[in-house]
């Protein structure tokens, strides 16, 4: 009995899950739900700030005094922060995702690699302090959230998308110029292995999360305990569904291709609706909501150039460090560092002086409703600016086959 049932299991339960690529629409949906539970349990998804008061922390062990860009993100120990929570689950949840599907792996670059993950973290790193934050929480969640800085983000990371993917195929071209073919040995068979143990470390890894989550609970800390297992889902549904943001913005113009984004305004679009009774009902009415000004659009250029050049956003880099690409770990320490010295830098925090413009609720200035519609409407816009794209795309590709 107890075979049929893991036999059962392993066919209706891991099978489908873990063997299996999730098609983008259903990781699109599932993180609108994920983020709308969270946002209603604690707060919405963002990951960037809390890594850059990762970033000051590390300035403040090695001697170099520097306060935390985001006030509300206070220097604090990580492991007692319930905002880092989120990411250290992404990481749990990624890497357990990863080693289930037997798909975990440490994966090298050259040293063009790991410079362009440098410069792509550092370059997000300013960009999440300019914008603020980054695009998930900046785009996705402020967008959501009926911030006027969501809609005014993309008008900053889609020509810097486009900017990152020129300089990616410049460096491909480079590479590819530079190979020599020649210089290529016989390979060897691959040596037959028997049954991976990956899958058991998944299962390790999976009781460790729960042992976590279960001390945090029992210590009192019951948010931290549950932001982590929020993120943990987070990091599930981006690693299996391959859900990249960075690649959505990249691929509008690169290869005229807006499937990925088209999935992300329909996430969009069902968590705008849902963050938006809850606010009606004054549920945390100005989560969420950003600074307004040219710095948005600067910094959403710069972010975008970034994400594309390190390869991930703020949860890109997160979950890919989580499948072992050590690019990911460099870039995710170029943009805490880089955003961890803000302070140093301007001497103000993000969202003083003079650099930053007032945060803009459209629902308290326009109303709940009248503000949903407004972000439906930016969101309507933006798919058929996609389908725009993809045609011309599309008679472009023709007109070179009539040749």
């Amino acid at each position: 009995m107890i075979r049929i049932l893991a036999a059962r299991l392993r066919e209706d339960l891991y099978r489908p899950v873990f063997r299996r690529v999730w098609p983008v629409w259903v990781g699109a949906v599932a993180l609108a739900l994920a983020n709308l539970f969270m946002f209603i349990y604690a707060r919405a998804i963002g990951v960037f700030p809390q890594m850059a008061m990762w970033g000051s922390s590390l300035y403040n062990l090695a001697g170099i005094k520097v306060d935390s860009p985001f006030l509300a993100y206070p220097l604090a120990p990580v492991l007692r922060d319930t905002h880092s929570m989120i990411c250290f689950g992404i990481l749990f949840g990624a890497a357990i995702s990863a080693l289930c599907a037997e798909e975990f792996k440490l994966r090298h670059e050259d040293w063009r690699g790991y410079l362009a993950a440098l410069s792509g973290g550092a370059l997000m790193g300013l960009g999440t302090v300019l914008m603020p934050p980054c695009n998930v929480g900046g785009f996705y969640s402020a967008t959501m959230s009926l911030s006027l800085s969501g809609p005014l983000t993309v008008f900053g990371l889609l020509p810097g998308a486009y900017v990152g993917g020129l300089l990616l195929k410049r460096q491909t071209r480079s590479a590819l110029a530079a190979f020599d073919y020649a210089a290529l040995v016989p390979g060897t068979p691959a040596p037959v292995r028997g049954a991976s143990r990956q899958p058991l470390a998944g299962l390790l890894l999976a009781l460790a999360l729960a042992a976590a989550a279960a001390c945090y609970a029992w210590s009192g800390m019951n948010r931290c305990a549950g932001l982590l297992l929020f993120g943990a889902l987070f990091g599930t549904i981006f690693q299996r569904s391959r859900l990249c943001f960075a690649a959505a913005f990249r691929e509008i113009f690169i290869s005229r291709s807006g499937a990925s984004m088209k999935w992300i305004l329909l996430s969009v679009a069902i968590g705008t609706v849902g963050m938006s009774l809850l606010k009606s009902r004054g549920y945390q009415p100005m989560s969420f909501i950003m600074p307004v000004g040219l710095h948005t659009v600067v910094g959403g250029f710069v972010f975008g150039v970034g994400m594309v050049v390190a390869g991930g956003c703020g949860a890109g880099i997160l979950w890919r460090a989580a499948e072992g690409y050590t690019r990911a770990w460099v870039a995710m320490l170029a943009g805490m560092l880089t955003a961890g010295s803000w302070v140093l830098i301007y001497r103000h925090h993000v969202g003083e002086g003079w650099l930053y413009g007032a945060p803009v609720s459209l629902g308290q200035k326009f109303g709940w409703f009248w503000g949903t519609v407004l972000v439906l409407g930016f969101l309507a816009a933006f798919y058929l600016f996609i389908l725009w794209i993809e045609a011309r795309g599309h008679a472009h590709v023709q007109s070179h086959q009539g040749r």
